[in-house]
């Protein structure tokens, strides 16, 4: 079972989402700064929430609970497990007022116009949160340490590779390999079929692979064996009530 500590972490995992922009930096006390480098982060949020994630108000939630947390703890929530690797202000005493400011925010965000909306250019923060089940998947069997290349699978071909992260999936396959496959032909548009930016994203970026084949051979490669095996061992059958 979980410990209330580890589970307080993860209650605060939209912030420290949000906020990991800042990891390396801290939170900027100028307002027009911060809001600026969260533009493309919270678009990517929103895009997430279509697809059926957190919602923005669950976010701001977070922020103004992240921020009590800080109130309430002499020493600026240092020491407490919630709050760890979520980005303090600079100075570090007006963390609570930033965090607080910054909910405001992100509550009133996407209320503006369509042009401020999609005016700034994609940015890789942005772009990862489309991509949940890849930064899993492609970085656990197909990255530089990925089983699909180690632990004996030096050798194994990139079907071989696919056929194995199937077979750890299931049986929670209706519930993982949709979204995979649909991740797949996502990628694949979104970059219009370019290896180089396929590469580029998924690799450097992602710090996932796609074994010994290109990219736009393997994604379709994985898509259609995720819908080969559904339509296998898991037929299209849910309750009719």
């Amino acid at each position: 079972m979980l410990s209330e500590e580890t589970m307080g972490y993860f209650r605060l995992s939209g912030a420290r989402s949000l906020l990991s922009v800042f990891a390396s930096t801290g939170i900027p006390g100028d307002a027009g700064e911060w809001q600026s480098r969260l533009h493309p982060v919270l678009r990517g949020l929103v895009y997430a929430q279509k697809g059926g994630g957190r919602t923005l108000y669950e976010v701001a939630a977070q922020l103004r609970q992240a921020a009590d947390l800080f109130d309430a703890d002499p020493s600026g929530g240092g020491g407490r497990e919630e709050l760890r690797n979520l980005p303090r202000a600079v100075p570090a005493e007006c963390t609570s007022t930033t965090l607080r400011a910054i909910a405001s925010h992100v509550e009133q965000w996407y209320s503006g116009s369509r042009e401020e909306y999609y005016r700034p250019p994609l940015t890789a923060e942005e772009l990862l949160l489309r991509f949940p089940r890849f930064r899993q998947y492609l970085t656990i069997y197909f990255g530089q340490d990925g089983l699909a290349v180690s632990d004996g699978m030096q050798g194994a071909s990139v079907e071989e590779g696919i056929r194995m992260l199937i077979e750890e999936v299931h049986p929670a396959c209706v519930w993982e390999l949709p979204g995979l496959a649909a991740e797949a032909y996502e990628a694949l548009a979104l970059f219009q079929n370019h290896e180089v930016s396929l590469d580029r994203f998924f690799s450097m970026e992602l710090g996932g692979g796609s074994g010994s084949a290109d990219f736009v051979e393997f994604l379709p490669m994985l898509a259609q064996a995720c819908i080969g095996h559904l339509a296998e061992a898991h037929p299209p059958v849910w309750d009719k009530r």
